[in-house]
């Protein structure tokens, strides 16, 4: 879904970015900003190479589309799925227009969505597999090559690497924050008030919303249809022993 590019706030603000690993709540992150922060959430903009108008392995062209599209104070939210990689060298330029928001989810609950996602769609995205564990084991391929640079061993060694690059890009550029999909759901204000600085204005409201707004749906909850139920603690411990750094990093 793209947004008018002439969505714009009457005053100088930052635009905004959302960044995830697919299905690790970034429309839950989006539609925030807007409830909260007044940001347009729906529709948004799409930063995804299928739309063939940038060359996503030159970061220089990243940024000048990012920064053409927030000559004005822009207030439809960006959206994105690549990896700090992407944008290397170019995110200190980026932020001077742009705050980017990272949100990541513990790998368990994000491969389960992702398995069934993946089995909800009719194209090639990626291995549609019996069980997310033998998803997590997979090597990526399909469609979600396009938000990678490199190749990776499994999926769970994909998870990491999304999550470790932005979470260093985080440490060393003030207007990219990190939020745990986690935080968001428990800790709702709290995680909200502490986006203020970053946005430069207090929230507006703390208004939850609706987690099945504007949201890319997932798929069934049994896609292979056998009737059982996944191992998520085999998951949890076969995580742990393949990106446990990651997850100690993100306090999983």
């Amino acid at each position: 879904m793209t947004a008018p590019a002439d969505a714009v706030f009457f005053e100088d603000r930052p635009a905004a970015m959302v960044v995830s690993h697919e299905r690790s709540g970034t429309h839950f992150m989006m539609n925030t900003l807007a409830k909260c922060y007044g940001y347009l959430s729906d529709p948004w903009v799409n930063l995804d190479p299928q739309d063939g108008t940038i060359n996503y392995f030159h970061p220089p062209s990243i940024r000048d589309h990012l920064l053409g599209l927030a000559t004005r104070p822009l207030a439809t939210v960006i959206k994105s799925h690549h990896q700090a990689e992407f944008f290397r060298g170019e995110l200190s330029r980026i932020c001077e227009r742009y705050v980017v928001v990272v949100i990541h989810r513990n790998p368990v609950d994000t491969l389960l969505s992702f398995w069934r996602f993946l089995h909800r769609l009719e194209w090639f995205e990626g291995p549609k597999v019996d069980d997310p564990l033998a998803l997590a084991r997979a090597e990526p391929c399909g469609s979600m090559l396009r938000y990678q640079t490199r190749q990776y061993p499994t999926i769970m060694h994909r998870w990491a690497a999304h999550v470790d690059g932005w979470l260093t890009a985080a440490r060393d550029i003030p207007r990219v924050v990190t939020v745990r999909y986690e935080d968001l759901g428990s800790r709702y204000e709290e995680t909200v008030r502490g986006l203020a600085g970053v946005l430069g204005r207090p929230p507006q409201s703390f208004e939850i919303p609706d987690r099945e707004e504007s949201v890319v749906p997932g798929g069934p909850r049994d896609p292979t249809g056998r009737g059982q139920s996944p191992d998520l603690a085999a998951l949890y411990q076969l995580c742990r022993a393949t990106v446990g750094e990651t997850m100690d990093r993100c306090g999983y």
